[in-house]
């Protein structure tokens, strides 16, 4: 639901705010509220940011917030139709999901292989290039770098590292050419304002988390690539957060009374490499014991997508048989390096794995809309429960041969650790047209796609996967192959000029627990950034007008299939 205004001012009170200063003698709307701490999310820790800007300043034709794979895809959008674009991002590397949250091993459907295919094209490339590298790489076995650790979660894997070289092989010709003006890291969003009356925003104010000093960015879109929505609350837009009662939206698997402080946990992702003999040990981090006893620290995965739920007690190396069903290991579930990939190698000395289980998905608490101190205390429990995990593992997880408990010979390397927790879950716009459970479902059991909209941008594909907030049961149900609507994309008030371009747009709860996977992520990211460059082109202040005509929606739709985003699974299928 979205938080009333008094509650969210209240919450933003504790982090002392201050009323932006006019710009250019014009007089301005005040922000909604204006930060002097920020969150140094990849440090967990706060920033004192400074109260008026430096003497640093930009202007961009499109400003970007946020770095991951929608604020990539949306920035190459609008650059690629020559439009000037700031990247900002908190951290010191680009990707998101793929890269800063250490999941390199996309979730995807099937259908993304093909071409054409779900998602968009620039994302297959994307894919495709890791595989190049993999294939290119001295000693690796014909074939194999297709996905390079063998894993069976996803059909590419490979280093965060090799992902983040491949985006910004993309990025580069438009750095070249200065479309993409720069490329400000480890920066955080602290306010953005409006000229008095224009219901536009105007410019954002950004704080480098190295020196706490302010860049002025002045733009003519600001697109909200951000993890967690931070853009649109700062920018006043109205957005969602938490569960959806049944009576909203009529969804079938949404819950009889609204619960908004439901929001999906939050996961620090981690390495380990296997080695030949066993290594050191670290000490138990904090509360190890009460995180243990919660009862995650386990192999077990309980089975939710069928009429009765069934468990499955994974092996560590070898398969584990269930009524008569083989389950592939534990090990190679998200594994990004396996040495049998190579020619001089042997399985498993010398694998390299990510884990990304139950047992790190922290769910005691959301730092979502919390106080910026409270934000850090919450990331850091987050971060020691994973540690937990990580120690159970080599301690405590039982042997596949029966013959003791846990694996020291599995070891964590050196920076080894996501410098970003994978999040799940967004503050969502409330948007003209909210995509729902319904739209990806329907009565008819013949139906192979859900409800094609006439103002369709782009062909999504997953499970509607909920990772529970404490007291949550957790979901998972099938949906079909479902069709993104432009309406999601525009808000119903608020700032004209800031657009959804990640796991942020218009959606129930339900809807975006499928949305927010890798390839949908990007598509958004591309939608918004072609979206804010056809605008510029038609000099249209209002996105809507794209929206409200049929003859410009006709051509924006148009615009997007020679870019390679296919509208309907029809077009797939």
């Amino acid at each position: 639901m979205r938080p009333s205004l008094t509650l969210l001012l209240a919450l933003l009170a504790s982090q002392s705010l201050t009323m932006p200063e006019a710009h250019a003698q014009v007089p301005t709307v005040p922000a909604p509220f204006e930060l002097t701490r920020v969150l140094d999310i990849e440090k967990r820790r706060v920033v004192d940011v400074a109260i008026a800007p430096s003497d640093v300043s930009l202007s961009c034709d499109v400003l970007v917030v946020g770095g991951g794979l929608g604020g990539v895809a949306a920035a190459e959008a609008a650059a690629r139709r020559g439009f000037s674009v700031v990247i900002v991002e908190p951290t010191r590397m680009l990707g998101g999901q793929l890269t800063s949250q250490l999941v390199p091993v996309p979730d995807e459907n099937s259908h993304v292989e093909k071409e054409p295919g779900p998602s968009t094209k620039t994302y297959r490339a994307l894919r495709q290039a890791v595989r190049d590298h993999y294939s290119a790489q001295p000693g690796v076995k014909p074939g194999v770098g297709k996905n390079i650790g063998d894993c069976w979660v996803s059909r590419v894997s490979g280093l965060p590292e090799v992902w983040e070289k491949a985006i910004r092989d993309r990025l580069a010709p438009y750095e070249k050419s200065g479309a993409i003006r720069r490329v400000l890291m480890r920066h955080q969003l602290r306010s953005v304002t409006q000229y008095s009356g224009q219901e536009r925003i105007n410019y954002a104010d950004v704080a480098s988390l190295e020196t706490g000093k302010i860049t002025r960015i002045g733009c003519r879109f600001l697109l909200d690539a951000t993890e967690d929505g931070a853009a649109l609350a700062l920018a006043g837009s109205p957005f969602r957060v938490g569960q959806e009662a049944l009576s909203e939206f009529s969804e079938s698997l949404a819950p009889e009374t609204a619960n908004p402080s439901w929001v999906q946990s939050f996961t620090y992702c981690f390495l380990m490499d296997w080695q030949a003999a066993p290594g050191p040990i670290p000490e138990k981090p904090a509360e190890y014991d009460y995180f243990k006893s919660l009862g995650e620290y386990t192999l077990d995965y309980i089975y939710r997508d069928k009429a009765e739920p069934y468990s499955v007690t994974y092996k560590v190396l070898e398969k584990a048989q269930v009524n008569n069903r083989s389950y592939l290991p534990f090990w190679t579930y998200r594994r990004l390096i396996a040495s049998s990939s190579f020619t001089d190698k042997q399985s498993p000395v010398g694998d390299l794995a990510l884990i990304n289980w139950r047992g790190n998905d922290f769910h005691e608490e959301s730092y979502l809309d919390k106080p910026v101190d409270e934000q850090v205390r919450i990331l850091e429990r987050g971060l020691n429960f994973a540690k937990g995990f990580a120690h159970w593992l080599q301690t405590e997880c039982p042997r596949d041969n029966g013959s003791g408990i846990g694996y020291p010979e599995l070891q964590i390397p050196e920076n080894g650790w996501a410098i970003h927790p994978y999040i799940r879950e967004s503050r969502r716009l409330q948007a003209r047209t909210m995509l729902t459970q319904n739209h990806l479902r329907s009565t008819d059991p013949s139906a192979k796609w859900g409800e094609i909209f006439p103002d369709s941008v782009g062909c999504a594909l997953y499970a509607m996967d909920i990772h529970p907030s404490k007291g949550e049961p957790p979901l998972l149900s099938v949906a079909l192959p479902y069709h993104l609507p432009l309406g999601a994309f525009l808000p119903t008030s608020g700032p004209v000029n800031i657009l959804p371009a990640a796991k942020n747009f218009g959606a129930s709860r339900l809807a975006l627990a499928s949305a927010r996977m890798h390839p949908t992520e990007f598509l958004a990211g591309e939608v918004a950034g072609s979206l804010a460059a056809f605008c510029l082109e038609k000099d249209l202040r209002d996105p809507s007008a794209v929206h409200d005509s049929p003859a410009l929606l006709a051509e924006f739709q148009a615009r997007l299939k020679t870019q390679g985003v296919l509208l309907r699974w029809d077009e797939i299928l």
